[in-house]
Parts: structure tokens; sequence; C-alpha cells
């Protein structure tokens, strides 16, 4: 028993092979099969849900390993601990793994091979969408994400979202196992016919660029520089040293600062937004991440419009904060144990009110602030639908693997909501990312540099823009329910060949 564990750990943690910065999508395909013909002839659902617990275990700790990373930045607490937190997080991310796969199991009890496959696939939606919102909500690495290399694939997001996406990877891996089953005669058609049915749901490809010239900035400034006191003016001149001349273009150039580019409060200091505005020329905009004052001492992480004058144009707050990043949980409890955020500062940040457009001299534009954009439903506005996203990050804490996963995840979302995505950090991955997934530009990680482009159009809205993930989650429900039914009707266990 214990090896078998120890075996389907390992299994999981491979598969993380399919995430960026590898994107070895076969190899997460490959892990799907071995994983659900082991857990589709399991004795009970108890096992079923032990082998999804261990894998999702392998997965997690192999593909979350930049957490522990953010731990080197945080005096208050011991690097060691940013180890532990892997773990804790990989143990509750696992849960939803068990989750899926014994519920599967024993709602298709009755319904063999190909009708654990599709149990499998339907209570994967509900678990990742319960992994969404459930304690604030982690839903990071959606396993759909792993199709980004195929672009065909990715693009039926533009319907189904990651969420719908991720049930149609489960769904294949698992007819594809019961295709190696002497149960697997149902499963020879589904398999290909699911594929199929996904491609035919891609959406378009991104309609052509406009002729706005952008300008994104990334100063390469470690974390470890990040908040040093003394430092905050510094950083500023070298943001504004590199953002270069004005644009020369008849066009306004719209210049795009990362996520807390400038750590002092920007809306309550005139002279500090005119110094940050005099690399304008006189019809450019600067959009720049900035501490921002909520009043009575508190602070938002926010993102500002200024205009060649320094004045403040626009305005937006991050809704969705970091949990022990940006404000510490159950502060009064944690703080006796030694915890601490990972943000310096004696005060947490507090939330702004939510997704908004912002029309700025003839533009709509959306802002998600670093983690909101791995949040399908929470990045723009449906009410009044913007022409593009801005997306400020700082993953300078992150190592490698986390900059490189949370960019794929953006490309998701650009998919999802057919929306062109600007992404600007200190360190990396700065990039420009058009309505379809695709990368336009971008500049190479830990490189000072300046990148010049245009901006994206956006593509028309999309089936997943317009509702969310109601399609992924009815299908879900409808199956399930198909399945009790015949569950109901012909009582007794049929057996699932192995």
């Amino acid at each position: 028993m214990i090896l078998i564990r120890a075996a389907i750990f390992a299994l999981g943690a491979i598969s993380s092979l399919g995430f960026a910065p590898w994107s070895l999508w076969p190899i997460t395909l490959l892990s799907l099969i071995l994983l659900l013909r082991h857990a589709g002839g399991a004795r009970s659902w108890r096992q079923a849900a032990g082998a999804g617990w261990w894998f999702g275990l392998g997965l997690g700790c192999a593909s979350l390993t930049w957490l522990a990373h953010a731990f080197t930045y945080q005096a208050a607490m011991p690097q060691s601990l940013g180890w532990a937190a892997v773990a804790l997080l990989a143990a509750y991310t696992a849960g939803y793994w068990a989750l899926s796969l014994g519920a599967a199991f024993a709602v298709s009890r009755t319904s063999g091979s190909a009708g654990f496959a599709l149990a499998s696939a339907a209570t994967f939606i509900l678990a990742e969408w319960l992994r969404g919102v459930l304690l604030t909500g982690f839903p990071w690495n959606p396993l759909g994400v792993i199709w980004l290399p195929l672009g065909e694939m990715a693009r039926s997001a533009a319907v189904i979202g990651a969420l719908g996406l991720s049930g149609v990877t489960i769904a294949i891996a698992g007819l594809l196992a019961a295709v190696t089953r002497r149960a697997g005669a149902a499963a020879m058609s589904l398999a290909p016919a699911m594929l199929v049915l996904t491609l035919a749901l891609a959406g378009p490809r991104a309609a052509p660029d406009t002729e706005v010239p952008i300008r994104l900035v990334q100063v390469n400034i470690d974390q470890a520089d990040k908040w040093r006191p003394g430092q905050a003016r510094m950083q500023l001149e070298r943001y504004r040293s590199l953002s270069g001349p004005p644009g020369t273009t008849a066009a306004p150039q719209l210049v795009f600062w990362p996520e807390a580019a400038i750590i002092e409060p920007l809306d309550a200091d005139p002279a500090l937004r005119s110094r940050a505005a005099s690399i304008l020329g006189p019809r450019d905009l600067l959009f720049t991440g900035a501490t921002g004052e909520a009043g009575d001492g508190r602070y938002t992480n926010s993102v500002f419009v200024l205009d060649a004058a320094g004045r403040l144009l626009g305005r937006y707050d991050k809704a969705q904060l970091v949990p022990f990043g940006e404000y510490l949980p159950f502060a009064g409890l944690l703080e006796r144990l030694g915890a601490a955020r990972l943000v310096p500062g004696e005060a947490d940040f507090v939330p702004g009110p939510g997704p908004q457009t912002l029309d700025i001299d003839g533009l709509r534009l959306g802002i998600s602030i670093c983690y909101e954009i791995v949040f399908p439903s929470g990045v723009i506005d449906r009410s009044h639908r913007p022409a593009f996203l801005f997306n400020p990050s700082n993953d300078a804490w992150f190592g490698k693997g986390g900059p490189e996963q949370h960019l794929a995840q953006a490309r998701l979302r650009a998919i999802e909501q057919g929306l062109p995505i600007i992404r600007a950090t200190p360190t990396g991955r700065t990039a420009v990312i058009r309505a379809d997934g695709a990368i336009a530009a971008s500049l190479p990680a830990h490189e000072a540099a300046r990148l010049d482009a245009v901006l994206p159009a956006p593509n028309a809205a999309t089936v997943f823009s317009r509702w969310g993930p109601v399609l992924p989650l009815c299908a879900a429900i409808t199956m399930l329910a198909a399945l009790l039914l015949k569950r109901q009707k012909h009582g007794r266990p049929r057996r699932r060949h192995i």
C-alpha cells in the first residue's frame, strides 16, 4: 500500500511537467490516464479518493514550489516555513482531487469504465469550481491550462472556459484509460468525439492589431531591494529613465508600469504625480501601480492613470487580495503564533469594490492587479465591457516557475474574455497578449528593458464572457444526474475491468 501511494504521488509530481514553465502536456495527459485507470479499478470510493489525494499532493508539491521562494524576503518568518506552506497548500488542493475521484466512483458504480470517465470529468468540474470560490478561492493552475501550446484546443475556453477545458481533459484521459480495458468499446468512440467537439468550440483568432502605440517598462528591481527604506525615489528614477523620451507618433502613447512601481501613496502627493508623469508627451497616458490611501491610515494596492500634467484621470483598487500576502487572516491568533504578512508594513491592505471599466480619453480598459487575473469570473465588468485588460503584477516574489504559470493563466483569461491583456511586471514576464491568447511581444525575465508594441484589438464578446462558467457547470450537473438515475434504475454495481 505504501509503495502504491508513493507511486501515485510520484505520478502527480511528474504530471506537473505539463504546466509552465515546461508545458509538456503529453506527460500530464499520460499521467492522468494512469491515475484514472487505477482509480477506476479501485475497490471502494475511499480507495479512489485516496488515489486522487496522493496524486494531487504530488502535483501540488511539484508545481507550487515557487511559493517557498517568497519567504526568502520575509525576515519575520524562517525560510523553512515556506516549504511547510507549499506542503499545506498542496495538501489542501489535493483534497479537491480526492473529492472528485471519490464522488465519481460512487456515482458511476453501475456505469462501467466509460461512465467512470464521464463522472470523473463532471465531478472534477464541480471540484475545480469549488476550489476557486471556497475560503476566498485558489484557482491557480487549472488543469485546462496545459493545452496552451495547442492553440485550437486552448481557444475552446472562449466557450467553456478553463473550467470546461479542465473537465474535457479529465474526460479524454478517462476514456483513453477505459480503452485499455476490456470494457472500453464505448470509450473507443467517445474519446475522439469529445476531442472533435472541443476543437469545434474553438474561438476565433485575434483581430488585427490597432495602431495605438504602447510602451511597457520592466526595471528588474530584485524583491530583496524593493522595500528597503530610502529606495522609493531611486526606483522611481529608474522607471523614468527606462521609460525613455516621450512617444513621437501622432497617436497618444500608452505607458505601462507594473504593480507597486511607486510604493508611496500616489493619490496624496501631487509633486510625486508630476514627477512620474514628466516622461509623457502632451497626449500620452501613464498607467502605473502604486499605493493608494483609503482613509483612517489604511491603504490600497492600486493602479492610477495620469496625464502629462500629472492629473489623476482614473483609479482602480485591487479587490481580490492575497491571503498572507496583502492581509493576514485571523490576524489576532496568527500574529501570536509568529506569522506575518509577506508584504512589509504594519497595516493590511483593504480591498476595492471589484471589476470596473475605466473610460479615459476614448479608451475602455479593465484592470486586474496581479493575482486577480487567475479568477475567471472576476476580471471584467460584464455590464460595461472593456476593450482591453491591464494586468500589472509583481512576480519578483516567486522565482522562476510562479511568473511563468501566472503568464499562462493570463493567456487563458484573454481567450475566455476575447480581450487583449497588457501585462507589466518589474522582473518578468512582461508581455502583450492578443485576444486569442497568443503572445504578440514579450521581454525576457530578469532583464531591464522597455517593450514598444501596438495595442492589440479585442475580439467580439465570447460565450464565456457573457455567461461565465454556466455551461460547464450545467453539463457537469446534467451528467451526474443521468448517472445517478442510471444507478437508481439498475441497482447492482457493474464490474469495472482493469
